[in-house]
């Protein structure tokens, strides 16, 4: 009767003592990323998605969006946009002015003494630095790709490259300079 007596008390101890449970409705980090869902990929792909940013526009297609009256669709700031110059287009106006020759190493150089009509000083420095570092960096591309000196691929890629200049273009010669013959 006695083991009858304790198992009754402990039962009714047991009604007394109530367990605490805890029930998580939400999965851990690694159970979403392995259900496919990215909240920190997601939010950046939402901003980015939100963010403002400009309309990219070839210098062709500004020129080709015109109404009837002859203006621009985009206005005056389009229109500046669409007759602006390339690289390229000033650097074959510059060589024409003779402000900029192509010397024999293959680079560009100034040549203020020799510049026919007004070159901005500031505009001629950025354009031949950016043009000089693009072909340094060629030369050294090339260089690494055939295995061989870039001296050897600078002396190659300015025969070519001389083909390309716009006639009338200071070059540099044995003899000194002289413009492009056509």
């Amino acid at each position: 009767m006695k083991p009858v007596i304790a198992l009754a008390g402990a039962l009714a101890l047991a009604g007394c003592v109530s367990p605490t449970v805890v029930v998580v409705d939400q999965k851990t980090a690694l159970e979403r990323q392995a259900a496919g869902d990215y909240p920190p990929l997601e939010n950046e792909l939402e901003q980015a998605g939100m963010a403002p940013s400009p309309e990219p526009f070839a210098r062709e297609e500004l020129a080709e969006r015109s109404d009837q009256s002859g203006e621009g669709v985009l206005g005056e700031l389009g229109e500046l946009y669409a007759s602006g110059e390339t690289d390229a287009d000033l650097l074959d106006r510059l060589l024409l002015q003779k402000c900029i020759g192509e010397a024999e190493n293959g680079l560009l150089v100034p040549r203020p003494s020799d510049c026919v009509g007004g070159a901005d000083a500031t505009e001629l420095a950025r354009v031949i630095g950016r043009e000089n570092l693009h072909r340094r960096q060629l030369w050294e591309l090339l260089a690494r790709e055939r295995g061989t000196s870039s001296n050897e691929v600078q002396r190659l890629w300015r025969g070519h490259h001389l083909e390309q200049v716009v006639c009338g273009g200071l070059v540099e010669t044995t003899d000194g300079w002289e413009p492009k013959p056509c």
